[in-house]
């Protein structure tokens, strides 16, 4: 079983029984993360030592996008770095940042292999280079995390739509993720995983009726009743 089925299948029995656990999306990441310590301590470890010999954690929340990208409400562009270039000369104030994934999980072989500098991927002048010269995938999982908590009985529309456009931009931004294919993938697997405590499933299901689903991409729903 893979880290992403792995996380999936315990989450959604912890969702499932107790629906009104969660408070927050950080919640959630917690239990993620710890869902993820279980399964890494049982495979190849917790931490792993970087080429110039420091010891780092495999699991991390928030972690910068190895590209740029234009993020304005729930819209979702990536920019290469040609574009940005190119736009850049044409208009000095042109913008184009990184984002975040809410949590990976670094491949071992990946941090072996490679520098704290380039691992940490905080200096991306310096990270950038990299790109071209890894031999394996850096990561073995990418997750984002959307949440629509309810614990009332009123429908929250506008919330739900809210909600429901920013799983759009997170998952797209995922995809793009996993567009970086050479020399090698970039990460091995990428998951969207939505939550909701609502009783408007009904509703909820017609907005995914025009997901825009991505194979590279998987898309775990866990909804169920809490009030």
């Amino acid at each position: 079983m893979t880290i992403v089925n792995y996380l999936s299948t315990r989450i959604r029995t912890a969702f499932e029984e107790h629906p009104c656990r969660f408070f927050t999306e950080h919640d959630i990441h917690s239990e993620l993360a710890s869902i993820a310590a279980e399964y890494l301590t049982s495979e190849e470890g917790l931490q792993a030592e970087t080429l110039d010999g420091y010891v780092v954690n495999r699991i991390h929340h928030e972690y910068p996008t190895p590209f740029r990208c234009q993020m304005e409400g729930t819209e979702f562009r990536g920019v290469s770095e040609e574009e940005f270039a190119s736009e850049k000369q044409r208009n000095p104030d042109f913008r184009a940042k990184r984002g975040y994934f809410d949590l990976v999980v670094f491949n071992p072989k990946y941090i072996s292999s490679t520098r704290l500098r380039v691992i940490s991927a905080k200096d991306y002048r310096y990270f950038l280079p990299s790109l071209a010269e890894r031999k394996c995938a850096a990561l073995d999982m990418a997750v984002e995390v959307v949440y629509f908590p309810t614990f009332d009985n009123k429908p929250h529309f506008g919330k739900m739509d809210r909600r429901f456009r920013s799983t759009i931009q997170d998952y797209e931004k995922l995809a793009e993720l996993m567009k970086i294919s050479a020399p090698t993938p970039f990460c091995r697997e990428a998951a969207m995983m939505f939550f909701s405590n609502t009783r408007y499933t009904h509703e909820l299901n017609e907005k995914f009726r025009s997901f825009p689903f991505n194979r590279s991409v998987k898309l775990f729903r866990y909804v169920r009743q809490c009030i």
